[in-house]
């Protein structure tokens, strides 16, 4: 087993579900040390610590190379076929939880990084790989990163999360639905690649602002509702007009994202069947673009509930998460260079695509708009999944393109 898949190897094996990812980053210093490079260990908690490195003559842009540490929950142990922290090799596929997602898009960062500073590749300005800790709830690294000055002076962000698919999924609806190509383009697509997967350059993906809204109300014998307030009134007054103001910025579209999408996903409201409700509350997802800004959302929603507390409503807002939406122009740097090191590497043509799952990139455009970013990395949809899995010759092919990636922007 070579160097880049035993260390793939050994962090799948470190259980980091939701916390502990301090072993995650205690090995990759070790890793990186031993190649001559330094690197700065950033707790969150004690048992979750992010880490940063850089190389490179700092003259020149800041290219940033993030992937995460954490994984999701393992799953049923009975369905999948080894356990889950095995990383067990078959047909040329490593299979455990946080193969695709996003362990070895990490590691594949972390090699490029050695492999240049090895060979001695001049970089003009700085490489920062950055992992972090708390992506999938909540993106707590990556927000604590960039709240310490690390994304400020970020030029471009490489993001290592999976970018492909199994080839012939390309026939499938729902992925020539994402492309918006018809089955003769996906025939072509499928025919030009001389790999198993095809992969897509994530250019942009949604951001998502999500919230309750509570209704405080007078609780009361329900037979005498006229010495209570009933909190489902006031909250129904509320989603009404919230309905409404949604009707007004759905019509707004991205070009590649498409529109705002805002989905009620829980209500609750009322203690017993017959006592006016003292308390009622709703809570909202909603996926954003950059023309309806999460700026904008947050303070509109607060003006609603200004105006009907003007009006005698106890109304209140709590906003639970506020990530932003990232759409990088594709003529920009970054997106070429993945375009075309990445079409050379892989075998096959790349679609630019926008999705509307976030990334740790939205944490660092918050700091800094300015940022290039592109999503790009070994893995698939298999991520969360049982069985999840990497395909290694995929692995080891992103190593070599975010070589010539990083080489190319530094030049």
């Amino acid at each position: 087993m070579d160097e880049v898949v035993q260390a793939l190897s050994d962090v799948i094996k470190l259980n980091t579900v939701n916390g502990n990812e301090k072993v995650v980053a205690d090995y990759l210093a070790d890793l990186l040390a031993k190649h001559g490079i330094d690197s700065k260990a950033v707790a969150y908690e004690p048992d979750r610590v992010s880490l940063v490195a850089e190389i490179g003559d700092g003259h020149g842009p800041v290219v940033g190379f993030d992937g995460h540490e954490d994984i999701v929950a393992l799953g049923d142990a009975a369905k999948w076929d080894a356990d889950a922290l095995s990383a067990k090799i078959a047909d040329g596929k490593m299979f455990g939880r946080g193969t695709t997602d996003m362990k070895s898009g990490l590691m594949a960062g972390v090699f490029a990084m050695i492999h240049l500073k090895e060979n001695n590749v001049p970089l003009h300005g700085t490489l920062r790989l950055m992992a972090t800790v708390g992506e999938e709830y909540g993106q707590f690294g990556a927000r604590q990163l960039a709240e310490a000055g690390y994304a400020k002076n970020l030029d471009t962000l490489i993001v290592g999360e999976p970018s492909g698919v199994v080839k012939q999924a390309v026939a499938t609806p729902q992925i020539q639905q994402m492309l918006q190509i018809n089955q003769d383009s996906a025939n072509k697509l499928m025919a030009a690649n001389q790999t198993t997967e095809q992969h897509f350059i994530e250019l942009a993906h949604k951001g998502s602002l999500t919230y309750t809204v509570s209704a405080q109300g007078v609780a009361a014998h329900s037979s005498m509702p006229e010495i209570g307030k009933n909190a489902i009134d006031s909250l129904l007054t509320f989603y009404q007009k919230q309905q409404a103001y949604f009707a007004t910025i759905t019509d707004k579209k991205n070009p590649v994202l498409g529109a705002t999408v805002p989905v009620v996903t829980l209500i609750q409201g009322g203690e017993q069947i017959n006592t006016v409700p003292a308390s009622a509350s709703i809570s909202v997802k909603i996926r954003t673009i950059p023309e309806v800004p999460n700026t904008k959302l947050a303070a509109d929603i607060q003006q609603l509930i200004d105006e009907l507390n003007a009006n005698g409503e106890q109304l209140s807002l709590d906003i639970h998460s506020n990530l932003y939406p990232v759409h990088t122009a594709d003529d920009a740097p970054v997106v070429k260079a993945a375009k075309e090191c990445g079409e050379a590497d892989l075998q096959q043509a790349l679609p630019l695509i926008g999705v509307p799952g976030g990334t740790d990139a939205s944490s660092f455009v918050a700091v800094n708009p300015d940022i290039d970013v592109v999503v790009f990395g070994p893995g698939n949809i298999t991520a969360h999944q049982v069985n999840e899995y990497v395909d290694l010759d995929m692995y080891h092919r992103f190593i070599t393109i975010y070589e010539k990636m990083i080489t190319r922007l530094l030049a």
